[in-house]
């Protein structure tokens, strides 16, 4: 506008002259005003025209600054190392998935499953974390104020690995075995030993590392894993001499990677976190659809030290666990079992209170395509 009033204010001069010499030409020469009119047409023409690009220009920007907006930084927290396990968030950013939800992430791993809601709730801003539902549920009842937004792994892959051939023959042996256990499953192998009628008394748990290796120097009789995972790594160390007892093989019944955030963003960025879980689960699909170029991602991006036949058998098992039939990625948790998993946990004093899993449950934001 500024513009078009400059040049309104200077073809008038060019037009007019002096106002005062200009009324006195106008009115003492006829063929003056012939001219002046011509003029005055004209630059109401140039005026108006000047005027539409102006306004044109000024309806046009909203959608200009619309384009350069930022994309939003969201934190994801996992409970593990980069590896297989993550691949579909790799893959949605590697494919533009997340950017095209106006979101950016930050990936960040490395800390124990028992700190993770800890780690993610302590991020400001718009932060997602992953861990196990036993582990989420016990920490709402210590009062973490977060709500589940939906699975990853529609059952658990936690299972305890041994060498055939050795000290142990059925699940029940390990009630007085030497078994090297983490902060997720300290709850879980006493439970379930329990409910085999094993006495316990005599189990001897201590935390160790995720390496399978002292199952083989003899220091430890059965290691805590994932099957997914660690046992994956024990069969390319031994073949057929892998065991593992599968928790959900003995009543063990609940959902891993079960992603969450804190309740306050659940009600303020519904938005976001529909377009985080729409490109999550495009990124899954893309990661199952192309292993070999998800597992050359993770190598040459994310963790260049893994076995790269350890990623690709990984991988497969993991789809076997989030995509058990076709259509079932990303399905709704079920309360039902999330209550009976809480219930088991209360009978055992394993937790101290209970907590409302309706409440827990956000689900709301999950894709339905």
């Amino acid at each position: 506008m500024e513009l078009v009033r400059s040049l309104l204010t200077r073809n008038l001069m060019m037009s007019y002259g002096n106002p005062v010499e200009q009324r006195l030409f106008v009115i003492g020469h006829n063929s003056g005003l012939t001219n002046f009119v011509k003029r005055l047409r004209l630059l109401i023409v140039t005026t108006s025209v000047l005027l539409a690009i102006c306004l044109s220009s000024s309806h046009a920007m909203p959608e200009s600054a619309s384009d350069q907006r930022s994309p939003i930084p969201v934190v994801v927290q996992f409970d593990w190392i980069f590896n297989a396990q993550f691949a579909g968030f790799y893959q949605g950013i590697e494919q533009g998935f997340f950017l095209d939800q106006g979101l950016r992430l930050e990936l960040r791993g490395g800390v124990t499953t028992a700190n993770t809601v800890s780690a993610t709730v302590e991020v400001p801003g718009l932060s997602i974390g992953s861990t196990e539902s036993n582990v989420l549920i016990a920490e709402v009842a210590e009062g973490a104020d977060v709500v589940a937004l939906g699975t990853m792994f529609q059952d658990s892959p936690m299972g305890w690995m041994y060498i055939k051939g050795g000290n142990i023959s059925k699940f029940s042996d390990l009630a007085d075995r030497r078994i090297g256990i983490h902060s997720d499953g300290a709850r879980v192998i006493e439970l379930l030993l329990r409910e085999a009628g094993a006495d316990t008394s005599e189990l001897d748990t201590f935390k160790a590392s995720h390496d399978p290796q002292p199952l083989l120097d003899g220091k430890l009789d059965a290691l805590q894993c994932y099957y997914i995972d660690e046992f994956v790594k024990l069969q390319k160390m031994v073949g057929d001499r892998a065991g593992i007892f599968l928790a959900r093989d003995h009543g063990y019944k609940a959902y891993s990677q079960v992603m969450f955030t804190e309740r306050k963003t659940a009600l303020a960025k519904s938005s976001n976190l529909r377009g985080f879980l729409k490109a999550a689960k495009l990124g899954w699909a893309y990661a199952f659809d192309n292993p070999e170029e998800t597992v050359d991602l993770i190598l040459e991006k994310y963790n260049p030290s893994l076995d790269r036949d350890y990623q690709l058998r990984s991988l497969a098992k993991i789809r076997e666990l989030m995509e058990p039939e076709p259509g079932s990625l990303f399905r709704p948790m079920s309360p039902d079992l999330l209550e009976n998993g809480q219930s088991r946990l209360l009978e055992h004093g394993l937790i101290s209170d209970s907590i409302s899993i309706k409440d827990l449950l956000s689900q709301q934001f999950l894709p339905h395509d």
